[in-house]
């Protein structure tokens, strides 16, 4: 799969994989000094428990690292980069070691299902057949890789494996596109403009999934609004739209789908920082 060498792609993909979790939501919307602190001693907690070959608790330790590096590490970085380079590379460079853990995490977790599969490479080149039960596991899997991608800052290493992102959430929305709201769609809006295989064609999928994204969520995933705001929007040049767009989700009532609730509350707080800096994004 052919993609471009753009991390625009990856860096907005936090917002479709929120599930429900009221105590973290409460406190990144009530009492946000202590969000970042309660959510790390989650992570630290399901790490705890990874002493044996249970793949759902491997699941659980990638997912919450995943998370936690989504909302609390890059969210940072991407804001601090614009005013201070130094200190929001140092962001990043924490950002990536904690993906690179949850990337660890993810592969343990699903090479515990998959005995066959002891290395990536098995996965891409092997007719595997994944099961509905598999979906999480390739979700959360992209997820981390995704964010890896976007926190190395364009080094090589990372760069290079931009495919394996699109083979795991292709191959999970294949099995089931409904899944957590229609979150797999969400994330592809993004994935969809950094590809060069569309020719030409990026905007016209990238709206596709939006759209899916937006019947499988009923209207309710803020993130799916704000990915194509960021992604498409600003490619297109269409300022009105973008800033409509993202004021209505300012507007949204985020706590109507609880499984979306602490995802939507990252993403007003996106939208924003976005608003804020809508004459640096059009000209």
């Amino acid at each position: 799969m052919l993609i471009k060498c753009n991390l625009q792609f990856v860096c907005f993909f936090l917002l479709s994989f929120w599930v429900s979790s009221c105590t973290t939501a409460y406190y990144l919307e009530h009492h946000p000094d202590f969000a970042e602190d309660i959510f790390y001693r989650k992570v630290l907690s399901a790490e705890m428990k990874l002493t044996s070959d249970v793949d759902e608790l491997y699941l659980e330790a990638a997912k919450l690292r995943t998370q936690y590096t989504y909302a609390f590490l890059v969210e940072k970085a991407d804001r601090l980069i614009e005013d201070d380079y130094d200190a929001g590379k140092i962001l990043y460079s924490q950002g990536l070691a904690s993906f690179e853990k949850a990337i660890s995490h993810g592969k343990k977790a699903m090479e515990f299902r998959h005995l066959q599969l002891q290395n990536m490479a098995d996965w891409m080149m092997e007719d595997v057949t994944f099961t509905e039960e598999d979906v999480p596991y390739l979700y959360w899997l992209g997820a981390a890789y995704g964010g890896a991608i976007s926190s190395s800052r364009g080094k090589s290493k990372w760069v290079i494996q931009l495919p394996i992102v699109g083979y795991l959430l292709e191959k999970a929305l294949e099995i089931d596109p409904k899944w957590n709201s229609g979150a797999i769609h969400s994330a592809m809006i993004s994935y969809s403009m950094a590809r060069i295989d569309l020719m030409g064609k990026n905007v016209d999928q990238a709206t596709h999934h939006f759209e899916q994204a937006m019947i499988f969520s009923n209207g309710l995933d803020a993130g799916a609004k704000v990915s194509y705001s960021e992604n498409v929007l600003v490619s297109t040049q269409k300022k009105d739209k973008y800033v409509l767009l993202l004021k209505d989700v300012l507007n949204m009532d985020l706590k109507n789908n609880k499984e979306l609730a602490l995802g939507n509350i990252i993403a007003r707080e996106r939208a924003l920082w976005l608003l804020s800096r809508t004459d640096e994004l059009f000209y």
